[in-house]
């Protein structure tokens, strides 16, 4: 029996990863760099530290990962700014569904706290959540385990007792690395092989998730 939900947050909750997506894209031209697919795939779902080091590894240098992150974290801005927050669909029925369960749910994102409680705070569902665990207050970023480990150390619950939600293949092998069971709900990144075991069940949107609770 699941006695806990954890979730991710950005291309999960909020359509947020094609909006980061057009702004690496964005940061590129302006600096005369080509930000590849591939390059910008590595950076979903994991911390600074890692995304510092595929920079790195793809352009021998992170002397512009800092700017090319500003120009990126601006064009977000203004975009959601201008447009609000999209948010994913099936996300408030899920929410609400848990809470007439009494099953507690979590924020673990790799998003640092005072951007995703804004985000929280933009689409009214910070009361859904009974705790959060964000990027800048673990050691370790995914697809370290830490993160999941934390989240369900908060919710009181065990690891394996919990379900996390992911889009990212980072995300899903931090919630492997954590014990957890994980559903796969797939954003720009497709989802694993199912033989790579890095996710219990795959469904297309949030609502979905509800029968699958259920069931399980």
């Amino acid at each position: 029996m699941i006695q806990g939900v954890l979730f991710d947050m950005d291309g999960l909750m909020f359509d947020t990863e094609r909006i980061g997506y057009e702004g690496w894209k964005y940061a590129g031209k302006k600096l005369g760099i080509h930000m590849k697919d591939e390059l910008i795939a590595s950076f979903r779902g994991t911390g600074e530290k890692e995304k510092r080091r595929h920079f790195k590894e793809a352009f021998g240098s992170e002397e512009l990962y800092d700017e090319a992150f500003t120009l990126r974290t601006v064009y977000a801005k203004e975009w959601i700014d201008k447009n609000g927050l999209p948010v994913k669909k099936g996300l408030v029925e899920l929410l609400e569904y848990l809470k007439k369960e009494n099953i507690p749910a979590a924020l673990a994102t790799s998003t640092n706290r005072k951007k995703a409680m804004g985000y929280l705070d933009m689409a009214n569902v910070t009361e859904y959540f009974s705790a959060s665990v964000c990027g800048d207050e673990v050691k370790a970023a995914k697809p370290a385990g830490d993160i999941f480990i934390a989240a369900a150390e908060a919710l009181g619950v065990p690891t394996e007792k919990c379900l996390v939600l992911e889009d990212s293949l980072n995300g899903l092998k931090a919630a492997k690395n954590a014990g957890c069971k994980a559903i796969v709900i797939p954003d720009l990144s497709p989802a694993p092989e199912k033989e790579e075991g890095l996710w219990d069940v795959k469904v297309s949107n949030l609502k979905e998730v509800i029968e699958i609770i259920k069931n399980l």
